[in-house]
């Protein structure tokens, strides 16, 4: 299940440059149990900086990389989410 929180930061290598994409819908994973996964996540839970994943099978926190990067995927460009310790 995946919900929704709060605020971003550190950028990972390899990222593109900013980027104004208000109803994207891809999500590239940095760090955590989910690093370099890319997943659709409905844009509804893209409005807050945070995306808190619990459970079954992951729990972890992804902050909103702050600025927007965007990371090309197979998927197609996806934007970068931290994961928040």
């Amino acid at each position: 299940m995946l919900t929704r929180g709060g605020a971003g930061r550190n950028a990972p290598p390899g990222s593109a440059g900013p980027a104004t994409v208000p109803s994207m819908s891809l999500v590239f994973h940095w760090g955590g149990p989910r690093h370099g996964e890319v997943d659709d996540v409905p844009a509804e839970l893209l409005v807050s900086a945070v995306l808190v994943y619990d459970g079954p099978r992951w729990f972890g926190v992804y902050e909103r990389f702050q600025p927007v990067q965007v990371q090309d995927t197979t998927q197609g460009p996806a934007e970068v989410w931290v994961v928040r310790e």
